[in-house]
């Protein structure tokens, strides 16, 4: 009877505790939620950033909107697979995707990625596909699945044989940060 008393009690102690830790409003903790880590040197300047003190109360109020949730840029795919622009396997007219015209480097998103909370999409975003042997597939978002699909991505393929010999794989896919306008000052 005590050892259901004393677990009861412990994982109460827990599930009150357990959340104050891992809140991502705490100051200290905020800049290192809103900054990708790419390698050895991204690292160092995380830490000086970090000793900068960068922490703000924009970022923080951000972050309790919910900010950090739509700006997620890593999932994780159930189910990865390669499409052709045909009749059979897409719509009545195949030159036609979610965003317009069918394009050679064309990733098709199921609805849940395709869809952002806020109530956009993400026509036009580049994207790296991460297969478990390694191998990345970059590619642009421009065209959504059929509903029944969750946690998905298509990938456009020239021939039909490509097609099925790529398969159904599971991967990470990466939202990659939008291109910045280069301007040329002479």
């Amino acid at each position: 009877m005590f050892k259901g008393i004393f677990a009861g009690a412990g994982v109460a102690l827990l599930a009150f505790l357990l959340p104050n830790t891992l809140s991502l409003a705490r100051p200290e903790l905020a800049w290192a939620w809103t900054q990708p880590v790419d390698g050895p040197a991204a690292a160092a300047s995380l830490a000086i950033t970090a000793a900068a003190g960068t922490d703000s109360d924009a970022t923080l109020e951000e972050q309790d909107k919910g900010a950090l949730l739509l700006d997620h840029r890593v999932f994780y795919l159930h189910r990865v697979t390669a499409y052709n622009a045909v009749p059979w396997q897409t719509s009545s007219d195949p030159e036609i995707s979610a965003c317009g015209p069918t394009r050679p480097d064309q990733i098709a998103l199921s609805q849940d990625l395709f869809f952002r909370k806020n109530g956009g999409n993400r026509c036009g975003e580049r994207v790296e596909i991460v297969l478990s042997s390694g191998k990345v597939i970059r590619g642009v978002v421009w065209d959504t699945m059929n509903a029944r699909y969750k946690m998905a991505a298509d990938i456009l393929m020239d021939s039909v044989h490509e097609a099925v010999q790529f398969g159904v794989k599971e991967a990470e896919l990466r939202i990659l940060p939008a291109r910045l306008p280069t301007s040329t000052n002479s």
